[in-house]
């Protein structure tokens, strides 16, 4: 009887116990909440607590609600669990991200991490955070990482500077390009980062490209060069991201001949980018013929 009056006793005590532990030591969610609400304080509180939850992998299922994890879906286009951690988290906040990143970094937070085979270099490209990539090729992530995802994967042998090709093309690729990013690095399909500019109708991604001497006439494994992907059907035409006068404007700059294809090898023959005034000039002779 008296074993039953423990036990009786011990299960609600058991659980305010494990409640309370809990609640001293900070959760995974407590963790993820402060770093995507930029909660400095919190989530130092949190390490101190428990250094191991630096290293806290983002589980939407657990932690977000559906119509967060369908967000999730519609923006990055890819599935609600993809291998996730904090530091993701941390990098994807935008403007101010590098407080967080240097507080994790500080804690131990693995910067390697790949999300579907792309490093953190690539992510930070693909989303236009020239803060963000600043501070992590300042912490050794290296331009010319490749992703490595593997199955039925487009994007396979892509540098950070293919995925720069998005949102503020022109910007992130010059900081790529004097980080030592390779201009006409091949991925697996055979595209360099000026196919990608040329398929994403990025026409200042693609002037910067030129300007460190990008080679126009690279053809991918269908025989495509950038110029064939600014005039193949299908080509992005959303006026809010690019209009018609843009992508008229990217065909002239990549047509055999034309202006890309002097500046880049001005570029090539001194071993040095071709000033931005004096590829202007070119551009603009291009763009009146």
């Amino acid at each position: 009887m008296r074993a039953k009056r423990l036990i009786v006793w011990a299960i609600p005590l058991g659980i305010v116990a494990v409640a309370a532990y809990g609640y001293w030591q900070g959760t995974p969610l407590d963790v993820v909440n402060a770093v995507r609400r930029g909660d400095l304080e919190t989530v130092k509180h949190t390490f101190a607590r428990d250094p191991a939850l630096v290293h806290t992998k983002v589980y939407p299922q657990g932690y977000e609600r559906v119509d967060q994890q369908r967000d999730y879906q519609a923006r990055t286009g890819e599935s609600a669990w993809q291998g996730r951690w904090l530091i993701h988290d941390a990098a994807g906040r935008g403007e101010g991200a590098v407080p967080m990143l240097d507080l994790l970094a500080g804690a131990g937070a693995d910067l390697t991490v790949r999300l579907s085979g792309r490093t953190l270099l690539h992510l930070a490209a693909r989303d236009g955070n020239l803060e963000v990539a600043t501070w992590l090729l300042d912490h050794g992530l290296h331009a010319n990482l490749r992703n490595d995802c593997t199955e039925r994967c487009d994007e396979a042998g892509q540098t950070a500077l293919h995925d720069a090709q998005t949102i503020h093309a022109d910007d992130m690729s010059a900081l790529l390009l004097r980080r030592g990013a390779e201009v006409d690095a091949v991925a697996q399909n055979g595209r360099t980062p000026l196919h990608l500019a040329a398929r994403a109708g990025q026409l200042g991604g693609a002037f910067v490209l030129c300007r460190h001497g990008a080679d126009p006439t690279r053809r991918d494994i269908q025989g495509q060069s950038p110029y064939d992907l600014v005039l193949a059907p299908g080509h992005p035409r959303d006026p809010g991201r690019v209009t018609t006068d843009q992508l008229d404007q990217l065909a002239a700059w990549l047509k055999p001949e034309g202006g890309c294809g002097r500046v880049a090898a001005t570029a090539r023959a001194t071993g040095a980018p071709v000033a931005d005034d004096a590829a202007r000039v070119v551009f603009a002779e291009t763009v009146r013929r």
